[in-house]
């Protein structure tokens, strides 16, 4: 009897979050960043000129039980520009750094969905349901996390033009995909 008291909870719990959005300065719209976007304080300790942070939530709706199997009707994926978190130091607003802030985000793009196809394709049992797709959430993001890295380590955060010009056709690859 406690294990349905369970369920119950974790259905009321999952409907709460059902939006699938990407959440830019307040607005739920996907478009390109613009320096606009970049409201946090710049880090004065920093060796870099700009920060873009973005942040990822997940939703479930309409759980049903079949067996020992868990049937999730949908998933939500949010993606969020953390825009008071997100900065760039003075003098330093740039065509190029922001196309390379902009891959940065494009990671968090990719990283979304991503956790959708993985959410979306995974078979869930009852037992053990939570921790299965948290771990499987925190390993996406901690690859994505990884790759912007990555990125930056190879781009030379944005000083390496032909690095940020291979990047930017992934990015482009990736996302028109």
């Amino acid at each position: 009897m406690k294990k349905y008291y369970c369920i119950i909870l974790l259905l009321f719990i999952c409907n709460l979050a059902y939006t699938q959005d990407i959440i830019i300065s307040g607005k739920n719209e996907n478009r390109l960043l613009s320096w606009d976007d970049f409201k946090g304080r710049p880090d004065p300790n920093s060796s870099h000129d700009a920060y873009t942070f973005w942040n990822i939530n997940y939703g479930m709706k309409g759980m049903k039980l079949s067996g020992d199997t868990v049937k999730i009707g949908s998933f939500a994926v949010t993606l969020s520009l953390e825009d008071n978190q997100s900065w760039i130091k003075p003098q330093k607003q740039t065509d190029r750094l922001l196309k390379h802030e902009q891959g940065h985000f494009d990671i968090g793009l990719i990283c979304q969905r991503e956790v959708m196809r993985q959410l979306n394709s995974t078979v869930f049992f009852n037992n053990g349901l939570q921790e299965k797709i948290q771990t499987l959430f925190s390993s996406i993001l901690n690859k994505y996390h990884l790759l912007g890295q990555q990125y930056d380590k190879e781009t030379d955060h944005s000083k390496n033009q032909q690095a940020q010009d291979s990047w930017n056709v992934f990015f482009a690859k990736e996302l028109n995909r």
